[in-house]
């Protein structure tokens, strides 16, 4: 494996952040660091403890899975076969929130 990608990560903390309506400073107070810190978190240029990162994704309701899912290379399924389920799940981690949230209101819909 090569290292992950902060950047990515990081953009993914911005737009849970963002999508909450939360601040930088609101995180970085209940962090106890720098609201200075988060903003290099987000832009890629300071990488996360996984102390930190836990953290961040309890403050911002949601696991560290949804920061770092793109990091996994393992495919369920032995020999690359998959259930339905895993198929649309691939495809919704990589989604934008608001492409999910169209989603959500046609299985509503349905």
């Amino acid at each position: 494996m090569t290292e992950l990608n902060f950047q990515v990560i990081g953009q993914k903390i911005k737009e849970r952040r963002k999508a909450l309506h939360i601040t930088q400073e609101s995180i970085a107070n209940y962090l106890d660091i720098n609201p200075s810190h988060i903003s290099n978190i987000e832009c890629g240029r300071a990488n996360p403890s996984l102390t930190i990162l836990v953290k961040i994704a309890n403050f911002l309701e949601c696991s560290v899975d949804f920061f770092i899912s793109q990091e996994y290379t393992f495919e369920p399924g032995g020999e690359g076969k998959s259930s339905l389920d895993e198929k649309i799940m691939k495809r919704l981690k990589y989604s934008s929130e608001e492409t999910k949230e169209k989603i959500l209101k046609i299985m509503d819909i349905l």
